[in-house]
């Protein structure tokens, strides 16, 4: 038998495409039962808005996957959802925040505003549907004695013919109707061994024996997914990566931009709101800058935890460093003061969301692209105050045609007066990246677009400095590379300071395995501080497959009497470790795991 597959319709708004109605498909209708209670409590209830309802079934704690049809405001179009839906999972009630569609087939993934508490996701199987397999099928859809069933049914299937995308279906045995008006987007379930499998999610039906319809014909259209288990794994692993054209001021306690303007005390937190951030973000890329500390203190940037340091700072001076940072549940990110009194800065860079532009491909070690003491990059002087250094960066380091930003570590160095350099994609500089005091040695990586020309650049706004330019990794469009998955907090877990061989000795280098990583985890990112320098030195992060040598560059440079913070983005080894080497004089280091990336 071969069924044809009908367009889908919702709860409230019925269609028809020729004589087939098309069946939001959900859970049994005559011939099927209620789902008794503790039973797939994975299945999902779908609404988007009072036009449409659908089923679904929860894949992942923050995502559920169901029919594309569920939302044809957005017409395929990843993002936010054009009308406001949510999705209920065991009696909870979610938003729905942001949404990923497949162009090859009618699927949809749902991400929720937050994790489903308690409930055990479903996962995909892996092996193709075979002719005459049972299976059942289960939704929140119409039956054939309610219109709008408060729990959800389920009834069984056999497998009657596939093609790569769907499989045809009629109940078993038959007479059955299957699915119903409500029931797209709902699953249909492979159970052996005492294991359930998703193997297809419903995409129409004929809809015989539904309430209110006379069709006599048997059977509907199933969608797979048992083909697509390695999309909806990665999808739901983490998020993509959008950098903004230019990086944004959202904070400046020194005056009223973000509504605090006075110093953060210690122990005061300022919460700030992130403009233009699309609801379902996860984490933002920020520059946090401190300036004016009364006494030695440190800056905590986070989402709704306040755990670590992100930027440790000496009295009366200002300090730079880059930060991945989970938003809060309210929207927002915070900072925090630990002690005295400082002045903070924050520079909104780019964000990462479901529906983001890009991914991730982390780099085995950082390649040095300029370095203005020598003859690499082609600018042999250092940079003066007010000129912009232009920097190929597509088609230079292994970074190819398409990359859309850049992960770039710059150092300044030999500074002949309190200055800072900025770095940006295209047009004119404006806000600070790294701040530098005469003399000092110091380094910030930075997450920043490359410009339309395939160039970044780096420019300096007085006095003079030597620059150093690393590339760490890029980002492509689509799904090419790795996407991002935040942590709620930051977790520390390396301090030298309790390790039984305390401190870095000089040329010492340590591996350093990162915990609770998944198998398909490619880089972390990291917050480092140099603690207790006993001079000048600094600290170098890599992929320990890769030999140390002296070609590769420096990731956090030191001073003598100061603690310092740079973020790392560091690829992973095929055992989740890390290589951290010191330069020259003794230091302890730390090491904080903002998330990470994964396949």
């Amino acid at each position: 038998m071969r069924v044809t597959p009908a367009r889908a319709a919702g709860l409230i708004v019925l269609a028809a495409a020729g004589a087939m109605l098309a069946g939001l498909p959900g859970a049994a209708v005559s011939g099927g039962a209620p789902v008794p209670d503790g039973t797939y409590g994975f299945i999902a209830k779908v609404e988007v808005g009072t036009v449409h309802g659908c089923s679904g079934a929860l894949v992942a704690p923050q995502w559920v996957i169901t029919s594309g049809t569920c939302f044809p405001e957005n017409a395929g179009v990843a993002g936010t959802p054009k009308v406001a839906a949510k999705a209920t999972v065991s009696g909870q009630s979610v938003s729905i925040v942001d949404l990923l569609f497949r162009s090859d087939r009618n699927v949809a993934l749902a991400k929720l505003a937050k994790p489903v508490a308690g409930v055990t996701p479903v996962a995909p199987g892996t092996t193709a549907p075979a002719n005459n397999e049972l299976l059942r099928v289960a939704g929140y859809g119409r039956t054939n004695a309610d219109w709008v069933p408060d729990k959800p049914h389920s009834a069984t299937v056999s497998v009657q013919s596939s093609t790569d995308t769907t499989m045809a279906v009629i109940g078993n045995p038959q007479p059955a109707a299957i699915t119903c008006q409500g029931d797209a987007g709902g699953p249909a379930l492979r159970e052996r061994d005492g294991t359930v499998q998703l193997v297809a999610i419903h995409h129409s039906s004929w809809q015989t024996g539904c309430l209110g319809s006379t069709e006599t014909r048997q059977g509907g259209v199933e969608t797979r997914v048992d083909n697509i288990a390695d999309w909806i794994g990665q999808h739901t692993r983490g998020d993509a990566y959008t950098a903004l054209p230019a990086m944004k001021r959202i904070l400046d306690t020194r005056t009223e931009l973000g509504g605090h303007n006075k110093a953060l005390t210690g122990g005061e937190s300022v919460d700030i709101a992130v403009p233009d951030l699309p609801k379902g973000a996860s984490a933002v890329a920020v520059d946090l800058i401190g300036t004016e500390a009364t006494a030695s203190t440190y800056l905590t940037a986070y989402g709704d935890e306040a755990k670590g340091s992100t930027l440790n700072l000496a009295p009366g001076r200002a300090a730079a460093v880059m930060a991945i940072v989970p938003v809060g549940v309210d929207g927002k990110i915070r900072v925090r003061n630990n002690s005295g009194s400082v002045h903070a800065i924050v520079d909104f860079l780019g964000y990462y969301s479901a529906s983001g532009e890009s991914t991730y491909q982390p780099k085995d070690k950082p390649d040095l692209i300029l370095d203005t003491r020598t003859s690499l990059g082609g600018h042999q002087r250092p940079v003066n105050g007010g000129e912009v250094v232009t920097l190929p960066i597509r088609g230079v380091a292994g970074v190819p045609s398409n990359a859309v930003a850049v992960a770039v570590n710059i150092t300044g160095t030999e500074s002949t007066m309190e200055n800072f350099f900025t770095v940006f994609a295209q047009g004119s500089p404006a806000l600070s990246s790294l701040n530098l005091v005469k003399g000092e040695d110091r380094a910030t990586q930075s997450l920043v677009r490359i410009g339309d020309d395939g160039q970044i650049r780096v420019s300096l706004n007085a006095g003079q400095a030597h620059l150093l330019v690393s590339v760490v990794g890029y980002f492509v469009p689509g799904d090419g590379g790795s996407r991002f998955q935040v942590l709620p907090a930051t977790n520390r877990f390396y301090d030298s300071r309790v390790t039984a061989q305390h401190g870095f000795g000089p040329g010492e280098i340590r591996t350093v395995t990162v915990p609770g990583l998944p198998a398909q985890a490619t880089a972390v990112a990291l917050g480092v501080v140099g603690i207790a320098p006993t001079g000048n030195t600094f600290l170098t992060l890599w992929n320990p497959g890769i030999a140390y040598s002296g070609a590769i560059p420096s990731t956090i440079n030191i001073t003598k009497g100061e603690d310092t913070a740079n973020a790392a983005t560091v690829r992973l080894d095929s055992q989740a470790r890390i290589n951290i080497r010191n330069a020259g004089n003794a230091i302890d280091a730390l090491t904080d795991l903002q998330g990470y990336y994964t396949r």
